[in-house]
């Protein structure tokens, strides 16, 4: 996925670096899939609930370090690389559709023998879950939705505030606020892994927005959390959205949010995630 070796053990030693965060013991290992070898963390009990986490674009699995050890107390936590995401897995055949990723997927369960699961998602990884849930649905045993990035269409002016993180002029403070809606220091070991000047052959997909009819058929028990400084979209039209259609929802809109929920207030994302899955289906 790196067109040199140098780019890829530059981005390899910061992917690392925030790895090393994680505090619970890990295991990571690659599965085999149709579309190219997956890397994933692993943590928790191995006769515990298990709950799969994907991430957002362009960061990686390594972002969950402020979540993993409230999750992993209760539930198997699989932290995956997203296929042509920057980070360990290897895409060996484009991802087109969301079909695409639906395959993937399910290799990907296949593989670490999981029937069902719980599955959450932030940003592009709201997709990944919530596309799993729409195509699969027996392999999704509750759904939780992160500031995902498919409920409305991305606001342009997002792509330009992304551009704020490389600005020199700027304080880290004011770039995560223009950036992601809220400033977390928590961040900023992701922030740097993100910025580490890599020749990576990137293969990004922009999540396609869920028509009505798609949110009407998730059957899912479903959480929604968004923050209120979310930056990619309006937040309460985003919930209003999800209140119409989909049918068995919990959400929330969080105070002093941003987009990157999971850093901005991992202690009441960490709580109500733990409450919405040990709460009786």
């Amino acid at each position: 996925m790196f067109r040199t070796p140098q780019g890829q053990a530059r981005y390899f030693a910061a992917y690392d670096a925030t790895m090393a965060l994680w505090p619970v013991p890990v295991e990571s290992f690659d599965v085999p899939t149709r579309c190219g070898p997956t890397h994933l963390h692993v943590c928790g009990a191995k006769d515990a609930p298990p709950l799969v986490l994907f991430h957002g674009a362009a960061i990686s699995s390594t972002m969950w370090y402020p979540n993993v050890g409230a999750l992993s107390q209760t539930y198997r936590v699989y932290a995956v690389d997203t296929i042509g995401e920057m980070g360990k897995s290897v895409s060996t055949r484009p991802m087109i559709k969301p079909a695409d990723f639906v395959d993937w997927l399910s290799d990907v369960f296949d593989e670490l023998r999981l029937e069902r699961a719980h599955v959450a998602g932030l940003s592009a990884g709201g997709f990944l879950a919530l596309q799993l849930a729409l195509s699969a649905p027996a392999r999704v045993m509750k759904l939780i939705l992160l500031s995902p990035a498919n409920l409305l269409s991305i606001r342009p002016q997002f792509y330009f505030r992304l551009a704020a993180l490389v600005l020199p002029f700027l304080s880290p403070q004011v770039k995560q606020e223009i950036a992601l809606g809220a400033y977390s220091p928590a961040i900023v070991p992701v922030i740097k892994q993100m910025l580490t000047p890599t020749d990576f052959r990137y293969q990004m997909v922009l999540p396609p927005v869920c028509t009505d009819e798609e949110l009407r058929q998730v059957k899912t028990p479903t959480l929604l959390l968004l923050g209120e400084r979310e930056v990619i979209y309006a937040p309460q039209t985003a919930l209003a959205r999800a209140r119409r259609f989909i049918p068995q929802l919990e959400a929330e809109i969080l105070p002093q949010a941003g987009h990157a929920l999971n850093f901005d207030q991992p202690e009441i994302i960490n709580q109500r995630i733990l409450e919405f899955l040990n709460k009786e289906a």
